[in-house]
């Protein structure tokens, strides 16, 4: 019987003997040299079943034996002698080998943990065992070989699932997500587990879903709209797989973020349709002009004076809105690429101001300039001076009738939160008046273009509608920010920040 220990014994091992696991050692199998391992110890055998194949490998050399013993072949104590001989015989090598055979039981079972050395009893039994040994030393390397393949080539795959930027579901038979890669996580948090239908909650997506996983259509797309606070839509396509992966995946649901394409769209439509009109209105009055004075006023001096200052007027608004459209075209093309000029703020202004004063006369206003010390810019000089142009233009337009436009310039320690954080700090450019003032609810869309809170008191100011449109567009490329307040009855003041191009 043996002395089997269920501490020792593999659980895969209900009948064998325990056998001490060898750590694994450089040189693996077969190591030889002082990296070898140590020989294995001597398990215990069970002894009914090296018993029995005693016998089964001794009855063919016995019966011979006793056949010649009873045919006087030879003597009975000769015959005596070989039958015992061939027993001991056959005892040792029957034991031997049974140790390698079950050591090499134990070799293959112990290999799923990691190298093992071959066991000193397969090495040192018949060739054939030691090469089984090797044999199966050799296909578990192979088999870990290509285990560690697949997992390369699905940490692959999840890597570029996770570089794609748009969400990627995996989805079972019943419309459950098993997988999502990180821009689907990055959007809709913890998704794995749930069903497609109470995540989205959209008619549109339940029923393309259904169809691909019904089986009633290969891919379907769809179009989801998240609601506020963050407007999003998307386009949503499901396809089936062609087999059903092994972790029951039948079916993948992509979604692209067309949001800023919609945007893009609708601002395109409306800024034609705007552009349209604003260019259509003083083509209509010139043309209606020109057919009087060819027709009734032909000969009227009167009308012809008349006429042609409101003439020159309109076609003077529509030069000034399509040298605008000419400048918001040029600063949107390299809006992407920041200035790295430093710029005194100080000369511009002034120079700016003087400019204007014309114009402030008429009006019977006062323009005031006031400039701290080092307060320089990294920006380009003719878009930071069409800024300040247009800002104190509309401080002109909207202020009182011999009212006061200030323009005060400072240094801020910080930068406002919309802004990107500057590397020397930030500079104000505050322009305000003292006007009528804007209503809040007009104020987030004061920079879109064409905007006009009182269309009419525009036009009749000569405004195209792309003056703050251009101001957002000029601080956005110089990394800066805008911000507008307002207070009906007290008038309106714009901060335009800059980066400052050296320490305060």
């Amino acid at each position: 019987m043996t002395d089997e220990s269920p501490k020792t014994r593999p659980a895969s091992q209900p009948d064998g003997p325990p056998v001490a696991i060898t750590p694994p050692r450089p040189g693996g199998v077969g190591a030889t040299g002082d990296d070898a391992p140590m020989p294995l110890p001597d398990p215990p055998l069970p002894f009914n079943r090296i018993l029995l194949s005693v016998v089964l490998l001794c009855l063919p050399p016995l019966a011979l034996t006793g056949a010649a013993a009873w045919l006087g072949w030879l003597p009975r104590e000769v015959a005596a002698l070989a039958a015992t001989g061939l027993l001991l015989y056959y005892a040792l090598l029957t034991r031997r080998q049974a140790r390698a055979i079950y050591d090499l039981r134990n070799f293959a079972d112990e290999l799923i943990g990691g190298d093992r050395p071959l066991p000193a009893s397969a090495r040192l039994g018949s060739p054939a065992l030691r090469d089984l040994g090797y044999a199966i030393a050799r296909l578990y390397r192979a088999k870990r070989d290509r285990n560690d393949e697949m997992m390369r080539l699905v940490q692959a795959r999840d890597g570029v699932l996770d570089a794609v930027p748009d969400p990627v579901f995996a989805l079972d038979r019943q419309g459950r997500i098993l997988g999502a890669n990180r821009a689907a996580v990055e959007s809709f948090g913890s998704v794995i587990g749930r069903d497609t239908t109470l995540l989205f909650r959209q008619p549109a997506i339940v029923a393309a879903v259904n169809l691909v996983l019904s089986e009633k259509e290969a891919r379907t797309t769809a179009t989801l709209s998240l609601a506020p606070p963050v407007e999003r839509e998307f386009t949503v396509a499901v396809q089936r797989l062609q087999s059903v992966a092994p972790d029951g995946t039948c079916a993948v649901l992509t979604l692209h973020d067309v949001t800023a394409l919609r945007r893009a769209e609708q601002t395109r439509v409306d800024f034609v349709a705007n552009a349209s009109h604003e260019i259509r209105t003083p083509l209509t009055t010139l043309l209606g002009f020109i057919e009087t004075l060819q027709g009734p006023a032909k000969d009227d001096p009167a009308a012809h004076a008349m006429f042609l200052d409101i003439m020159q007027g309109e076609a003077q608004r529509m030069a000034r809105l399509v040298e605008d459209l000419l400048s918001l075209s040029r600063i949107e093309q390299h809006e992407h690429e920041h200035p790295t000029t430093p710029l005194a703020l100080a000369p511009l202004l002034e120079r700016v101001v003087a400019g204007l004063r014309p114009q402030a006369d008429q009006r019977r206003s006062q323009i005031k300039l006031t400039v701290e010390s080092n307060t320089n810019v990294i920006g380009t000089a003719d878009e930071v001076v069409q800024l300040a142009q247009n800002l104190i233009v509309n401080a002109l337009k909207y202020g009182k009738e011999g009212g006061v436009v200030t323009v005060a310039v400072k240094r801020k320690p910080s930068a406002p939160a919309a802004m990107p954080p500057p590397a020397f700090g930030t500079i104000a450019i505050a322009i305000c008046d003292d006007g009528e003032g804007i209503p809040r609810a007009h104020l987030p869309r004061l920079t879109e273009r064409f905007y006009r809170v009182d269309p009419a008191r525009s036009k009749s100011q000569g405004g195209t509608g792309l003056g703050l449109a251009i101001v957002k567009h000029i601080i956005n490329r110089h990394r800066g920010s805008l911000r507008i307040e307002s207070d009906v009855g007290k008038g309106t003041c714009v901060y335009a920040y800059l980066p400052a191009a050296e320490r305060g």
